[in-house]
Parts: C-alpha cells; sequence; structure tokens
C-alpha cells in the first residue's frame, strides 16, 4: 500500500504531524497547569511581599516618631509647657523648623491629660491616640480619621526620667498610597472594613459588598484571587487590607499562550511538510542552525542569528526568529535599564543624587563590618548649612536648589571613591568615612567646610557664599549595626548643635568622655 516514496512521505508526515500536535497539546495542557499553579505562588509571595514593605513603612514611622521624643529640645519645651505653665506655641514653632522635613502627614503632642499641645484642630487623632493607649501598649496602630485610614505611631516623652506625654505622628493611607503599591505588585488593593469595600485601587469595587470565599471574590463581575495584607494592631474598628489578582489576567495569559500553541502547531506543520518536499536538497544545514538557536533559547540564552537573503519558506522562517530574538534582546535590554534606574532611584535623593536615608540602613552594617574587620575607624560627619532659610528667603527656593546641589558636588569631589554621603533631608547631609586613625574624619569635615567655603555658587548675577558646620562622632564597632548607628547618629547630630552653638562655620567633635551615660542609653533606646 505504501510501496512508493511519495505514499511514504505522506505518511512520514502525517505521523509526525500526529506526534507534533500531539506533544502541542501536551504542552499547552503542562503549561496551562503551571501558570495557574504559578499564579498562586505569585499572588502569595507578592501579599508576604508587600506584608513585609508595609512592616518597613510602619518601623520607618516609629522611628521617625522616636526621633522627635528624644530630641533634648522637645524634652525641656514638655517640660516647661506642662510643669510650668507656659504657652506651647513655642515648642509648635521649634516642631515646625527643626522637623518639618518629616515625611509625615498629622502630629500631637499630648499631656497626660489627653490634651492637644501642639494642633488643636487634631482633637479626634488626640482623643484616638488616648483611647489606644489605654487599651494597648503598642506603639503602632491604624485609626479611620475623618477622612482617610491613619498608620499612627506614637512614643512616650520623659524629662530627666519623669514622663511628661505623648508624641504622635501619622502617615495617611488613600487612594495615592494604594497607587504607590499597586505600580510594583500588579494587582488591586482592597482597604474593607464592615465586609464594604471603603478605598480601592479599582474604584469601581468602592462602597460594594466585599465578603471572600476562601481565597477568591467575585468584584463587578470579575473573579478576584485575593490574599490578606496584616495590619499592626487591625481591629473590628480599622479597615483590612488586600490584595487581589483578576483571573481574568490569568485567562488572558492562557489565551495567549494556547494561540501561540496553535501558531507553533501550524509552522511546525508546515515545517514538516516542507522538510519531505525538499528533503532531497540542502536542507540539514538551515534546520541544524534552527535546532541549535531553539535550543540556545530554551537554556535561556538569545543568540545571534543571521538572516537569510534566500526567500524560501524554511529562510523566511529563520528571518522572522532572527527578528523574534532580536525584538527579545532589546526587550530585555530595556527591561534590565529600567530595573536599574529603578533601584537606582529607590536608593539616591532626587535633586543632589547622593544617596538617601533609606540606603544608610543597608549599607550602614557592611562599613562597620569592614571596619571591625581590619581595625579602622568608622567616622559619622554631620552637615548643616548656616543660614540656608536665609538663602531661600532672599534668592528663592530655585537657588536654594542650585546651592543644594553645589555642596553635593563638592561633597563628592572632596570625598574619597570610597565614602558614602547622603542627603538626610533638607539641607542637612552625612559622609560616612572609613580611616586608619581616629582623627581621619575631622581632617574630611575640616577640608570640606574650607572648600565650601572658598567656593561660593554663581545664581544668575548673584554670588552666594555658603559656609557649613560639621558635627563629627566616631562609631563604636563593639556595638551591634542597629545600636552603633543609633549611637553615631545622635552623637554627630549633638557635636553639629555644639558647632552652632559656638558660631557656626566650624568642625565639631563628639567627645565619648564627656557624655552623660543616662543620655547615651536614651539614644539607644
Amino acid at each position: 500500500m505504501f510501496t512508493t516514496y511519495r505514499a511514504r512521505l505522506f505518511l512520514y508526515i502525517f505521523l509526525l504531524t500526529i506526534f507534533l500536535v500531539a506533544t502541542l497539546t501536551y504542552t499547552y495542557i503542562y503549561s496551562r497547569n503551571a501558570i495557574l499553579e504559578q499564579s498562586k505562588r505569585n499572588i502569595s509571595n507578592t501579599a508576604q511581599l508587600l506584608t513585609s514593605n508595609i512592616e518597613m513603612e510602619e518601623n520607618e514611622l516609629l522611628y521617625y516618631a522616636r526621633v522627635v521624643r528624644d530630641d533634648p529640645r522637645i524634652q525641656e519645651y514638655m517640660f516647661i509647657v506642662t510643669k510650668v505653665g507656659a504657652d506651647a506655641n513655642a515648642m509648635a514653632k521649634l516642631f515646625k523648623r527643626e522637623f518639618d522635613w518629616l515625611p509625615i502627614e498629622r502630629v500631637v503632642i499630648l499631656d497626660h491629660a489627653g490634651r492637644s499641645l501642639l494642633d488643636p484642630a487634631a482633637s479626634d487623632l488626640a482623643i484616638a491616640v488616648q483611647d489606644h493607649i489605654e487599651r494597648s501598649k503598642n506603639e503602632i496602630f491604624y485609626y479611620q480619621g475623618r477622612n482617610d485610614l491613619e498608620l499612627v505611631a506614637w512614643a512616650e516623652i520623659s524629662y530627666q526620667g519623669t514622663s511628661l506625654g505623648t508624641i504622635a505622628i501619622t502617615h495617611i493611607l488613600n487612594s495615592g498610597w494604594l497607587s504607590q503599591y499597586q505600580s510594583y505588585s500588579g494587582g488591586h488593593f482592597f482597604l474593607e472594613k464592615n465586609n464594604t469595600v471603603q478605598l480601592s485601587s479599582l474604584p469601581e469595587s468602592e462602597g460594594k459588598t466585599f465578603l471572600p470565599r476562601g481565597n477568591s471574590i467575585v468584584m463587578n463581575g470579575e473573579i478576584y484571587q485575593v490574599r490578606a495584607i496584616p495590619l499592626t494592631g487591625e481591629g473590628m474598628h480599622t479597615p483590612h487590607l488586600w490584595h487581589g489578582i483578576s483571573e481574568q489576567d490569568i485567562l488572558d495569559q492562557l489565551d495567549q499562550h494556547s494561540q501561540l500553541i496553535l501558531l507553533l502547531a501550524i509552522v511546525g506543520c508546515a515545517a514538516v511538510l516542507i522538510l519531505g518536499l525538499i528533503i532531497a536538497r540542502n536542507f540539514n544545514r538551515p534546520l541544524s542552525q534552527l535546532m541549535q538557536i531553539t535550543h540556545a533559547v530554551t537554556q535561556g540564552t538569545l543568540p545571534m542569528m543571521d538572516k537569510s537573503v534566500e526567500t524560501n519558506e524554511i529562510d523566511m522562517l529563520a528571518n522572522r526568529f532572527s527578528e523574534m530574538l532580536q525584538s527579545l534582546r532589546e526587550k530585555q535590554q530595556e527591561i534590565d535599564r529600567v530595573h536599574r534606574r529603578l533601584e537606582e532611584s529607590a536608593i539616591t535623593d532626587s535633586l543632589t543624587k547622593l544617596y538617601n536615608r533609606r540606603y544608610l540602613t543597608e549599607v550602614f552594617p557592611k562599613l562597620i563590618a569592614q571596619a571591625q574587620r581590619d581595625g579602622q575607624y568608622l567616622s559619622g560627619l554631620m552637615l548643616d548649612l548656616d543660614h540656608f532659610k536665609s538663602i531661600n528667603d532672599r534668592y528663592g527656593h530655585l537657588a536654594g536648589d542650585q546651592c543644594l546641589s553645589h555642596i553635593s558636588q563638592l561633597l563628592k569631589e572632596s570625598s574619597r571613591a570610597s565614602d558614602y554621603v547622603f542627603r538626610m533631608g533638607g539641607e542637612e547631609f552625612l559622609i560616612l568615612s572609613i580611616s586608619d586613625t581616629p582623627q581621619g574624619g575631622e581632617m574630611l569635615a575640616e577640608k570640606i567646610r574650607t572648600t565650601l567655603q572658598t567656593r561660593p555658587v554663581a545664581y544668575k548675577k548673584a554670588i552666594i557664599t555658603m559656609t557649613t558646620s560639621v558635627g563629627v562622632s566616631i562609631t563604636d564597632n563593639h556595638l551591634s549595626p542597629e545600636m552603633a548607628l543609633t549611637n553615631m547618629l545622635y552623637h554627630a547630630d549633638k557635636a553639629l548643635y555644639e558647632a552652632k552653638n559656638k558660631g557656626r562655620n566650624q568642625v565639631a567633635v563628639y567627645d565619648c568622655g564627656q557624655a552623660p551615660t543616662a543620655l547615651l542609653q536614651e539614644s539607644i533606646s
């Protein structure tokens, strides 16, 4: 029956086609199950990542509350207001002047009677803080304010061992906050209270009933896989945060995958037919090349593939494959560039291009480990531009920004390649420098101070001369990284204020031998 070469060729083509279709069908079923399973793992992993990020945000807000609490001037003003009965306006002005840079929304300072000493308009927040303190000692909680849900961090203020009251600061969880997390999570967020969506990155779901069954819920006619994101201290009276991914998105991926499988089936069958028709011709070379390239792609590489000038089907297919490889390479390069930009923006300040406070906690443990290992000294230089507010008032904020960029460039030029320069906020900067002697940090600070004084800023037709006060502290290598960082920042800040109090435009070095033990322990706690 299959005595002719033509008949056997068609039989082979038919058998190969059946085999190809069966293989692609199995691949589709296997891939479909893998995509569904991977989507479930992805949403769980994303929920865990979001939980970690929110915990970091809570800890960061609590850190800011403790920074204000540990400020000696706040403690002194608090004592004067609560014990002597002085007006609280001076304390409010001090807070605005020294802590206006804090990325917070609202702040209240309460005495033991529950009175708000800083912002009488925030009476609702004061009541919520007082009520929470009576019920719980947790320094983080969530409060449903008049308009939005607020993350609240509080800390007790004491002076010379006497408890005076409480400082509480907040960060609002609104639609902008949800959009920020949505931008990298790939899903949607729902703030639910009493089984009703209060706020969502999916606006049409707001006001809808939210009753998940298992790990899924139907919203606006679509099924969402959802996971709860725990919030510290959440309860019946505060909303609950959920993260969800639409199953329709997963089905769309499957649909695209099925179309790709169908396309591969069509192309594969055509390739088998062409193989049977031109097997006698010089066909082995392009086929072998395609097989090698395909194998390389399955191994995760995107090799170069030259285009052919021939116009037959196999060469055209090879050319399309080459274009696909080039497109994939371009997309991968674009993804790499975006990833690098995201990594850079996450750890640098947008104006000065210096490292930000977030990167400080990441790099400090590495530096102190290096100093411990090599027996060196890790110095922290806290710099603050003298009378910077007068520059903004006289020349404008654009001139102020140019001055900040100018000193940032001078700090980079004056520092070594191994030094780390941070913008801590406003006109305050920090340099971490490792040296072989304890005097290394002081010498660097004096170099920066004299350099800045002799290199003014040219803004339009004005010449702006700037000076800086510098506080220097040497890190204690025997402490843990976290305690060493807190200790160093506190001591450098004290030295900075000493330099300012002595007339500014000078360098002050913290002398650990003169630090009161009680105050040192308070800064660490």
